[in-house]
């Protein structure tokens, strides 16, 4: 925890709670968010990481999959698995892996059209640097950012995403950018 509070992790932390503070405040009241009460929610998405930091030299792609209940139109809560494949980039020495499972608080706002919202979530984060067991782990990470959701019809839901990933030790923190497709359960 230590590491975590001498970084630059509280201006990060920062711009994501204020941002989304000024979304809602912005946002008139008559406007809906598109997510509906006692609805589930599964969403596959392809991801992308950015700015890795040390000891991670570069960004890789991966998949994931989370699974979604929205209590109100305006809390939600998703559990998540997400899988970045190789973030030691082409180096024919090393396959470094990065997978995360995290529970999120979703917060939409009301707007009209998309829908915007805001997450923090807490989970682990498996680092596999292959045969090197010095920076392979398994750590407690936080998340925490935002994206939209845009309706296409009563089930189909696109959704963008991007969040700072922070570990507390060893495995690398990264920025993740991703797109999916969620798909409404029931109703």
């Amino acid at each position: 925890m230590e590491a975590l509070l001498t970084r630059d992790f509280p201006r990060p932390f920062l711009a994501a709670s204020v941002l989304p503070a000024a979304i809602f405040i912005a946002v008139p009241a008559a406007a809906q968010s598109i997510a509906r009460p006692d609805t589930w929610t599964l969403t596959p998405f392809l991801t992308s990481s950015m700015g890795a930091e040390h000891p991670a030299p570069k960004d890789s792609f991966g998949l994931g999959l989370g699974v979604g209940y929205d209590w109100t139109s305006n809390l939600g809560f998703e559990g998540e698995f997400s899988h970045l494949f190789d973030i030691a980039g082409n180096s024919a020495d090393v396959d470094w892996s990065v997978t995360n499972f995290s529970a999120n608080g979703i917060y939409h706002f009301n707007a009209k059209h998309v829908t915007p919202y805001a997450t923090l979530g807490l989970g682990f984060e498996v680092s596999d640097k292959g045969d090197d067991d010095d920076v392979s782990s398994t750590e407690m990470a936080i998340n925490f950012g935002g994206g939209v959701k845009y309706a296409i019809n009563n089930r189909w839901t696109v959704r963008g995403d991007l969040r700072r990933v922070e570990a507390f030790d060893l495995a690398p923190d990264y920025w993740r950018i991703y797109g999916g497709m969620t798909f409404r359960l029931g109703q």
